[in-house]
């Protein structure tokens, strides 16, 4: 079960993405691979049945946070975000809002 809302984590382009239902996530163009992190921590990876249809795959362990940082800084270095040493998120909540932020830049 994923809990919204959610980061994705598309592969392809090693670029994140925030989606607060299913809805949000169907316009995001997700390719097998790709990861979602829920608002529990839960992570899951894009899979695919032998009939080519697509589906989340829960993964056993939860995402570390202290990771999930270190990804987000070069992120947002990637995206031209200055003072990225600053840019530091404690909870999962607060890491759903820096990517919707990012999304804006």
């Amino acid at each position: 079960m994923i809990h919204w809302p959610v980061i994705i984590i598309c592969e392809q382009g090693a670029n994140y993405a925030w989606a607060d239902g299913p809805e949000q996530l169907a316009e995001q163009g997700l390719w097998r691979g790709d990861r979602l992190i829920d608002s529990q921590g839960g992570t899951h990876i894009l899979s695919q049945q032998n009939d080519d249809t697509l589906y989340w795959h829960r993964q056993p362990e939860l995402v570390s946070l202290a990771e999930l940082n270190i990804e987000l800084k070069l992120y947002a270095a990637s995206l031209g975000v200055c003072c990225t040493a600053k840019l530091v998120t404690r909870t999962l909540a607060d890491a759903m809002a820096l990517v919707a932020w990012l999304e804006l830049q």
